[in-house]
């Protein structure tokens, strides 16, 4: 009878690991559709499955070079199980392993990558401007424009300092506010990631009320002493701590 079926449907079946559930449940629509053996044998040998040797090589590699494989404990792979992906190289919405898989990359460098990878026009202003030299160890002219865009983006901006990550950029915060305010304690929320800097390892202890525990192994806790967690979207938490405690800022990620 008449049915129109993507023959993509197909094809994604024939890449899971599971060979013997997707041709079981290929031959069922088959039979239910008047498919014809001859077209699923097609939609199989025009797709490969994922492979990942060479990811695999190259990551047991970097873990005898550094600490668990990577330069950031969150592309360990850790917490969400599996082993990690080596990537090639990158362009608009895509991104290629060096095993020639290829994907939508709906990371974007964590942010950064809003015009997507490897942007034409950002790649010529960036040839341009490497010709001059690569770093200064001096002021140069277009920190002026970078600032003068974030200035003008966000209104409650009225002056910037730049920092090379955004742990130094917390950090820097931190300092700023308790200066300015004469006050230690700060609040940040439970789940919450603000850097790797001492006083935001943190996690909740046995209420919303309580000082912080240091939540990775070297944090002593005297770092932390001055650090508080709330419940997020939980407005009721932070004013039980604003009540009790001076506090110099709320973080919030």
């Amino acid at each position: 009878r008449p049915f129109n079926l993507n023959i993509n449907l197909i094809h994604k079946s024939l890449k899971m690991r599971s060979y013997i559930t997707s041709v079981v449940a290929i031959l069922s629509i088959c039979n239910s559709y008047s498919l014809t053996i001859r077209q699923v044998m097609k939609a199989s040998v025009t797709d490969k499955l994922y492979t990942f040797e060479k990811s695999a090589q190259i990551f047991a590699e970097a873990k005898t070079l550094m600490p668990g494989g990577v330069s950031s404990p969150v592309r360990a792979f850790k917490s969400v199980g599996g082993e990690p992906i080596v990537f090639d190289k990158v362009k608009g919405a895509y991104a290629w392993d060096v095993d020639g898989n290829k994907y939508i990359d709906y990371v974007c460098t964590w942010g950064p990558s809003i015009v997507g990878h490897a942007n034409d026009e950002v790649l010529d202003s960036l040839r341009e401007t490497l010709v001059k030299g690569t770093s200064f160890g001096a002021p140069g002219p277009l920190e002026n424009v970078l600032a003068k865009l974030v200035i003008e983006a966000v209104p409650s901006v009225e002056m910037v300092r730049f920092t090379n990550s955004g742990t130094e950029a917390c950090m820097g915060m931190l300092r700023l506010v308790r200066a300015f305010t004469g006050r230690d304690a700060i609040i940040k929320f439970d789940g919450c990631y603000h850097g790797h800097a001492d006083s935001f390892l943190v996690q909740a202890g046995s209420g919303v009320a309580t000082l912080g525990l240091p939540d990775s192994p070297g944090v002593p806790q005297g770092a932390t002493r001055s650090t508080l967690v709330a419940t997020y979207n939980d407005l009721a938490s932070v004013e039980t701590l604003l009540k009790t405690t001076d506090v110099a800022a709320v973080i919030l990620e």
